[in-house]
């Protein structure tokens, strides 16, 4: 079973650490002498003889590294490495194979040895990857406040099973230069068309866009007119301006999921204008994403020959009007 880690290294030496990481070497602190080597130590401890000050340091920061640990790290496990290849970046690496001792050479900034805990890894990703890419959750994120040398995840394995994904179909992005609230509103409004289609169809989709329109125009004020009468509307809608100048709309609901090419709609306003007294407008609630030119050259000569405008709400209008005022329409359903 894959488990899932994030090993914090020494920032002070990420370019030695890095350069390590492409030999597929995993290195980590606390070990520059020969007692530090995480199996000496587990055999001490086994044996029950006592450990120096430097060995339950080492022990305390490093023990997972070790596969012979029941909570140790092994060969398939997934390792996020903060701060690798370069600060405010990071690595994703899988486990290659069971950890190793090997006497460090390169000298830290207090010139003596360090680093010789080994791991063997292989990287999953080809590049660094940034924490704000798409592909990264902001539980992941979060989790990298820890301060701890080394944590377990497996809590975050579908975070992170999701950015390896990414890694592996190259779908993983350069950090976004915009805000990412614009793809949370994407995503709500896809999960909220996603559940009007589930739950309605057709003529189904009359009711909720009459309380739609009775949220924005005000209870009372809201016919429902559809049916096998409708005389061209499926809603009429009569309200006062802040001026209290009075208005009549012929509404014409549509639960299209294809571009608007049909001009029947715009036939049925023209059909409503002569049925219903007063109207002063027209107004087609469409699922459709867009109209085409046709269809709009079309509107615009209903438009002249009624010599009332007829105003178009298409799918993302339409689901954000409904995203706006689902609180007070679900309680009136």
């Amino acid at each position: 079973m894959t488990r899932y880690w994030v090993v914090r290294t020494d920032k002070a030496k990420t370019d030695y650490i890095a350069g390590e990481l492409v030999q597929g070497r995993l290195r980590q602190g606390w070990g520059w002498a020969d007692e530090q080597d995480l199996r000496v130590i587990a055999a001490a401890l086994r044996d029950g003889r006592p450990l120096t000050e430097a060995q339950k340091n080492t022990w305390r920061g490093n023990r997972r590294l070790l596969e012979s640990e029941p909570d140790g790290v092994r060969p398939g496990d997934l390792v996020i490495l903060p701060h690798q290849p370069r600060l405010g970046s990071w690595s994703l690496v899988r486990v290659a194979g069971p950890y190793r001792w090997e006497h460090p050479v390169e000298p830290n900034s207090f010139d003596f040895p360090d680093y010789g805990h080994i791991v063997p890894v292989e990287p999953v990703s080809t590049r660094p990857i940034h924490p704000f890419e798409d592909a990264v959750s902001a539980r992941l994120r979060q989790s990298m406040r820890v301060l701890s040398r080394m944590w377990n995840i497996d809590t975050l394995g579908p975070d992170v099973d999701e950015l390896v994904e990414a890694c592996s179909k190259g779908t993983v992005a350069p950090p976004p230069s915009v805000d990412r609230l614009p793809k949370v509103l994407s995503a709500v409004e896809a999960a909220t068309w996603e559940a009007l289609q589930k739950q309605f169809h057709g003529a189904e989709f009359e009711r909720p866009c009459v309380l739609l329109l009775e949220a924005l125009y005000g209870e009372g004020n809201v016919e429902h007119t559809g049916g096998s009468g409708e005389r061209g509307a499926d809603a009429i809608v009569t309200h006062e301006d802040p001026l209290g100048v009075s208005h009549r709309l012929a509404v014409q609901i549509k639960m299209w999921s294809w571009d608007a090419d049909w001009t029947r709609p715009l036939e049925q306003i023209r059909q409503a204008a002569g049925a219903y007294e007063g109207i002063t407008g027209g107004v087609i609630l469409s699922t459709s994403k867009r109209v085409s030119e046709r269809f709009e050259e079309h509107r615009r000569r209903v438009e002249a020959e009624l010599r009332i405008p007829i105003r178009v709400v298409l799918r993302q209008e339409l689901v954000r009007l409904f995203m706006a005022h689902l609180p007070e329409i679900g309680v009136a359903e």
